[in-house]
């Protein structure tokens, strides 16, 4: 793509957070859209590549026609050629069938070592109370496309046991690589979960509890899901939009980053201000209530700290001074943040009757 054409679609993106028509994509996606543009002329592959639309739906389908490029790219770089869309589609068939999600993720693992190097390898790794999907892609020689690949990959393993479990899996945390975590600051809000950069691993960490939850989806529920599968890297679940708001909401507060607005909220979901208040309504909330409820939840987790200062958690939530967080505290729960911090310790250190 030529120069002029890569800052005309840069600005097209940049624009289309400041537009108030349905589902288009925000500012934030510029610097991934920049990244992804440089990564395909590095490499040749971009040309006929058409500029990135404004529209949600339409950048998820620009964004899997980017992934695809670049894949192909690196497969042929380490001399084989990339997955085929019918491997894919066999190895979510195999994952179906699966009783629960140990078993699925098995299987995936299984499938992988049957396509050795195409598909990578998979294992799944459980340590005190921890379990971990780890993904490598076996690729020769380390590069940010193949670092955006790969993230885009775990990302689509995580849809799937999603749908299969037909819930959301809550992660403890995500690694993405040795990849600069502001090149990827959108992978934030998809994971929903604290993301860890700069290292060699993929992978998903969550609670080994979560292994036996059942796997719920019928095979005639397949061609619906694989239809779009990944291309919805970005999209917004109109019956979850109240528990995105609060995993950002808590993604923020975890990152030490400002709450986000509405409207910060609203572009980063892909949906005009009114359709998030009114999604929210649906969903029996509302953006105060859910902003209220990180500020609790935050406040707790940071007070179970002991040596963190009183002070200092006032100020990452946001708050003027640690007196105006002690009010709000006290509004709460109905006693000073400093009981409540003994009343956690003391119970945390409680024997085991």
């Amino acid at each position: 793509m030529p120069s002029a054409l890569k800052q005309q679609a840069q600005r097209r993106v940049r624009r289309g957070g400041e537009q108030d028509a349905p589902a288009t994509t925000s500012a934030t996606f510029a610097p991934l859209v920049e990244l992804l543009l440089a990564e395909l002329e590095s490499c040749g592959q971009a040309d006929g590549l058409r500029q990135p639309p404004l529209t949600l739906a339409g950048f998820t389908s620009w964004y899997l026609d980017v992934v695809q490029r670049l894949e192909a790219h690196l497969a042929g770089s380490d001399n084989h050629a990339p997955m085929a869309r019918g491997e894919v589609e066999l190895l979510c068939r195999c994952a179906l069938s699966a009783a629960d999600l140990r078993e699925a993720i098995l299987l995936c693992e299984h499938f992988a070592r049957m396509l050795h190097p195409r598909a990578g390898r998979i294992r799944l790794e459980i340590a005190r109370g921890r379990a971990s999907f780890r993904l490598d892609s076996l690729r020769g020689q380390a590069s940010t496309a193949g670092s955006l690949v790969d993230i885009t990959g775990l990302f689509a393993f995580l849809q799937l046991f999603q749908w299969l479990l037909g819930r959301e899996l809550p992660l403890r945390q995500v690694r993405i690589g040795p990849i600069r975590r502001q090149d990827v600051l959108p992978f934030l809000r998809l994971f929903r979960a604290p993301v860890l950069a700069g290292g060699e691993d993929y992978a998903l960490d969550f609670d080994a509890a979560a292994l036996s939850l059942p796997v719920v989806r019928a095979p005639s529920e397949f061609a619906a899901f694989f239809h779009s599968f990944p291309c919805a890297v970005f999209g917004a679940r109109a019956h979850s939009v109240p528990a995105q708001v609060s995993a950002l909401l808590a993604a923020a507060l975890r990152h030490g980053a400002p709450l986000p607005s509405q409207v910060q909220l609203a572009a980063d979901l892909g949906l005009p201000l009114s359709t998030f208040r009114r999604r929210l309504q649906q969903g029996g909330s509302n953006y105060r209530s859910l902003r209220e409820a990180a500020l609790r939840n935050g406040a707790c987790a940071a007070l179970s700290q002991p040596d963190r200062q009183i002070s200092d958690i006032a100020a990452s939530l946001g708050f003027a001074d640690a007196g105006t967080f002690r009010r709000a505290f006290a509004q709460w729960f109905g006693m000073a943040p400093g009981a409540w911090r003994e009343q956690a310790l003391a119970a945390s250190f409680k024997p085991a009757e």
